[in-house]
């Protein structure tokens, strides 16, 4: 080892550097992928320690793979050879500034979107762009190398419209400050997976919280009138969140249920955000009802009293334009009454493995997207039915486009991640099921499959990790000024190297 797990320790502390065998293999994996396993695992404690580690593991030969939450289902930071370290960012995680007068948070990048929530609520602000689904345990700078979106997205787009400025660390060591007046370089290092550099810290847009919340759901009765519902909802002032699930997503919510003690924590969630109406319709909907959905669509409003009604006065119009029936809006309210909670969806409503896939689209050519990934599930129907895997789709409106997620599911043995950040229940009830290798390595051709289909048909992509071919969508020309970016940035190609084809 060019560089001795001690000699790390001379930089870090003993206590943050791991070289077990249960840690390597567990920083080895995602969601859906193993990767080689790293030589160690370090945890820098602050900023320096962070730009000190980079630069003596850079500088010995040895490749740094820079990791937030993990909650990566495309090998965002899974090392592609043997050796490396892989750097774990979530003690960098402190609120370092909240400046009211300028209308800003800066944070370090492994401070997750539930403490900032949390802290800039008691505050009175709120980001722009608040948190993926899983912002209990993913961080802001994860967020930022993958462009997430969903909380806050469909009115204020991804993160990337969020950010204002970077702390970056160099292959070197060296500090990269974005942010300012004149040609500003933040939005390179947006989504580029950590290929670029690694984030540090983040200084983010503050906006006052909303004054009204209001919620509603309507059920279609296929998926594209859905997605012109969705299409026509885009840049609708006032629409905070937008999104669709079809009918098997709904089977799997009836699957999933709510044990006794979830579903009162539930309903003290939306008792506590003043959605009595929400809490009556989760009382009478029930499992039953949400199994019998086809196309559900589900709406936040936020803003002043003007704005908000002036936003369901337009879903009430899309809704009669395209063959929208009211049903109960629980879903909105729960989602919103306590926006980030342990995360269950890392596993299918019987303990599957779960493997998404998607493609973001321009609004009016989302049908197009759903349509070729539809047929892709149709074409592989036998080998879905010989292997058991099935699949949803969820559509989320984020600015002006429309992202169309196919999720494959199917029964197969818990990975290295899966036993660490499944809940305790689920690792119980399902942590002895069998490995399915022939079910594995066809859900991932499927997935492959789908990627191409919607490629094809016009798709980009956020997260693009190791599974989506960023290289080749690139014009020649471009592809070469980034190749040089990415050669100056880092000469050695230690930062994440082969991430985004780089």
């Amino acid at each position: 080892m060019p560089l001795s797990a001690t000699e790390l320790a001379g930089i870090v502390g003993a206590d943050r550097v791991a070289t077990d065998k249960a840690t390597l293999e567990l920083f080895a994996h995602d969601i859906a992928s193993a990767g080689a396993i790293p030589l160690a695992v370090v945890r820098p404690a602050d900023e320096d320690q962070l730009a000190a580690t980079v630069a003596a593991a850079t500088g010995a030969g040895l490749a740094v793979y820079p990791r937030g939450g993990g909650h990566s289902y495309t090998a965002g930071y899974l090392a592609d050879r043997p050796g490396g370290i892989v750097l774990d960012l979530t003690d960098l995680n402190r609120i370092i500034e909240i400046d009211d007068a300028a209308r800003t948070v800066t944070v370090q990048a492994g401070c997750t979107w539930a403490m900032l929530y949390d802290a800039l609520g008691t505050k009175g602000w709120r980001t722009p762009f608040f948190g993926p689904l899983s912002g209990m345990v993913a961080t802001v700078g994860g967020s930022l190398s993958q462009d997430a979106a969903f909380f806050g997205s469909a009115r204020h787009g991804t993160v990337r419209e969020t950010v204002i400025g970077l702390v970056v660390i160099a292959a070197d060591g060296r500090r990269l400050v974005t942010g300012g007046s004149g040609p500003d370089l933040t939005g390179l290092f947006v989504g580029d997976c950590g290929a670029l550099g690694i984030k540090a810290r983040a200084t983010l847009r503050l906006i006052a919280p909303p004054e009204t919340t209001a919620f509603a759901s309507l059920d279609f009765p296929t998926a594209e009138s859905l997605l012109n519902a969705e299409a026509a909802l885009v840049g609708v002032d006032g629409l905070a969140e937008v999104w669709g699930f079809d009918p098997e997503s709904h089977r799997n919510l009836h699957r999933t249920g709510f044990g006794a003690m979830e579903g009162a924590q539930l309903a003290a969630d939306v008792a506590r955000g003043g959605g009595l109406r929400g809490l009556a319709g989760l009382m009478r909907s029930g499992k039953a009802f949400v199994r019998d959905l086809r196309h559900s669509l589900h709406v936040v409003a936020e803003g002043d009293e003007p704005v908000v009604a002036h936003a369901l006065g337009k879903v009430a119009e899309m809704a009669t334009a395209h063959g929208g029936t009211p049903i109960p809006d629980t879903i909105p309210r729960v989602t919103r009454a306590r926006p980030f909670r342990p995360i269950k969806a890392l596993l299918g409503p019987d303990g599957e493995n779960w493997l998404p896939v998607h493609g973001v689209f321009p609004a009016g050519r989302a049908r197009d997207g759903y349509a070729a990934a539809s047929q892709v599930l149709a074409e592989h129907g036998d080998t879905m039915a010989e292997h058991d895997i099935r699949a949803t789709v969820l559509t989320v409106v984020a600015g002006a486009s429309i992202l169309v997620e196919p999720q494959l599911f199917w029964p197969d043995a818990l990975n290295a991640f899966h036993r660490h950040h499944a809940t305790p229940d689920q690792v119980k009830r399902h942590g002895e099921r069998p490995s399915n290798p022939a079910a594995r390595e066809a859900a991932h051709a499927l997935r492959k499959a789908l990627a191409a289909a919607m490629d094809g048909a016009g798709a980009t992509n956020y997260q693009l990790g190791r599974t989506y071919d960023y290289a080749r969508s690139l014009a020649p020309d471009t592809l070469a000024l980034l190749r040089t970016v990415k050669h100056h940035l880092d000469p050695r190609g230690l930062i994440n190297p082969g991430v985004l084809g780089l």
